[in-house]
């Protein structure tokens, strides 16, 4: 197996061999097919040009070069929010260390693996809004509807500065564990049992598949921001303010521009460090060490399935809390436990659904199925000039840059395209939107499908596209590219929040809007998470072989 690198970040995996006497294609109306590139160029150039411009704030002429940079360092908050984001990278690290733990236990289960394949993997189709929603009502520190707090039989103060931490962490890994264990089965799998030396210990080996895995999780811990906003009540954000949530509130309590674009390109700069550091550290702990499984890895296999079988049941209580919590009227659902039968009923489906919902849904199903519409229809044609088309030279150092932008947190544009969009007059338009997000997504898009056609067979130097299109494995990665882009445009709050503001009205902006007045709209807001959720938990569950054999290079779980 190898990993196809660029000159910054390493994105592009593929599970398999790749196709010897790969060469790049010399046709003769070459400048013609330089034209399929042109609808993904112009996408890029929206978020490549606000981004310039975001530097250009940041090194404001008005101030000395480096002064909006240091105004930062000096700033309390700033430097409270930034610690706090490194936390959260200590988050996502132990993380991806409990996943795979759990992938290497997955595999001495048998057929218990494909009932907690799905049960693990469900949370992923969830958006971080509806997460910190339900678990505010979890650790809710009234024993009268908090689950935790009933089972201590007591009300401690989970959503209080001292136990806050605990409440978005397990937030966060419910979201994004299965993402982890599920990939690391599939590497784990494939690697048919060989291993590779951490100090003096000799682990099984998950191969490229450690590379999604380490630089999806790390970019969404440090990129968090809805979660926190949701999650923690307004007398406790200051104790879990991350750069990003810092980054909003300086831009809504100051005209200036400096200050907020310095803070991006801080978050920029640590995005992609944190990217490169965390693949280069893989790939120096990458030796490998054939020997068998040891006796110790048979003594765990006893407790693999007990123990495997627990994690499962924990991560399907939040399902039930929240859908139980929805058929309560909203009465009872803001007073009472999601365990009482009083109320129970179709009471809060019926009141979103006469006023925000629907509408909501509707819009929603068009900003994601149009973004992810323009984002095939860019990435595949550029991802085949990429490969076949483009010199070899050229083509690693616009990789390189798609890989940078991949990473790329909201607040690096959002400043710039949100006052372009109101100054045009489309501020809460869905189809400007819509365009932010294809653009937003064609980077990670392009990656993935440039690695289904780096692995294509050639045929007279040339990719045969029709084989390659029968073939399994490149049919998935299409699928894969547009169900993730599919899924995060559904559940984005971010980017219409930051860009295009309520009046856009995805459902997860007003899911978040009801959820400000929590504890009288409990009902309500659950019954629209509910709604919402089915939508990207049923297509990711009847798709999700195919998107990790999309991202693996053919390997299913």
């Amino acid at each position: 197996m190898r990993i196809e690198t660029s000159p910054h970040l390493v994105l592009e995996v593929v599970g398999r061999e790749l196709t010897d006497g790969i060469a790049v294609a010399r046709p003769v109306h070459r400048r013609r097919q330089y034209l399929w590139g042109l609808p993904a160029m112009l996408l890029t150039a929206l978020l490549v040009v606000p981004m310039v411009w975001t530097f250009g704030w940041a090194l404001d002429a008005n101030v000395p070069i480096v002064g909006n940079f240091r105004a930062l360092f000096m700033d309390p908050a700033a430097l409270r929010a930034a610690w706090h984001s490194l936390v959260w990278v200590a988050i996502a690290l132990a993380l991806i260390v409990f996943g795979y733990c759990v992938a290497v236990l997955s595999q001495h289960v048998g057929r218990l693996w494909r009932l907690l394949l799905y049960v693990l993997i469900l949370p992923f189709g969830v958006s971080a809004v509806v997460s910190g929603a339900v678990f505010r009502l979890i650790f809710d520190p009234n024993p009268e509807r908090g689950m935790v707090s009933a089972i201590l039989g007591r009300g401690a103060t989970w959503l209080g500065p001292d136990l806050i931490w605990w409440v978005l962490a397990s937030a966060f890994a419910w979201s994004w564990l299965g993402f982890v264990v599920v990939l690391f089965r599939a590497g784990l799998d494939s690697a048919g049992g060989e291993k590779f030396r951490l100090g003096r210990l000799r682990l099984p080996k998950a191969g490229p598949v450690t590379a999604i895995v380490v630089l999806t999780v790390l970019v969404a811990a440090i990129r968090v921001f809805d979660l926190v906003l949701i999650a923690a009540p307004g007398s406790t954000q200051d104790d879990v303010v991350v750069v990003g949530l810092q980054w909003w509130r300086m831009t809504t309590r100051s005209a200036d521009t400096g200050g907020p674009a310095a803070l991006a390109v801080l978050l920029f700069a640590v995005v992609a460090t944190l990217s490169v550091t965390g693949m280069r550290a893989m790939r120096a702990s990458n030796r490998i060490d054939p020997a068998p499984v040891s006796i110790a890895d048979r003594r765990v296999t006893r407790w693999s399935g007990p123990l495997v079988g627990s994690v499962g049941l924990v991560w399907f209580m939040p399902v039930v809390v929240l859908v139980m919590t929805a058929f309560h009227s909203p009465e009872s659902a803001g007073t009472a436990g999601f365990w009482r039968f009083e109320g129970f009923g179709l009471g809060s489906f019926v009141e979103a659904g006469a006023t925000w919902l629907w509408p909501a849904v509707a819009g929603s199903f068009l900003i994601a199925g149009l973004a992810t519409a323009l984002v095939l229809m860019a990435a595949v044609p550029f991802a085949y000039l990429l490969t076949w088309v483009v010199p070899r030279r050229v083509s690693r150092v616009v990789t390189g840059l798609l890989a940078i932008l991949a990473v790329a947190p909201v607040q690096m544009y959002a400043g710039p395209l949100g006052a372009a969009i109101a100054e045009l007059g489309f501020a809460g338009a869905r189809a400007p939107l819509a365009l932010v997000h294809a653009a937003a997504g064609l980077p990670f898009a392009t990656l993935v499908l440039r690695t289904a056609f780096l692995a294509a067979p050639a045929r007279n130097g040339r990719p045969a596209l029709d084989l390659m299109w029968r073939l399994g494995p490149y049919r998935s990665t299409l699928i894969a590219a547009g169900v993730l882009e599919f899924l995060l445009v559904w559940n984005d709050f971010i980017v219409g929040f930051l860009i295009s503001g309520q009046g856009a009205s995805p459902v997860a902006l007003l899911v978040w809007g009801e959820g400000r007045q929590f504890a009288t709209a409990a009902g309500t807001v659950t019954a629209a998470a509910v709604v919402s959720a089915l939508v990207p938990v049923t297509l990711l569950l009847v798709t999700w072989r195919r998107v990790v054999a999309g991202l693996t290079g053919g390997i299913e779980p």
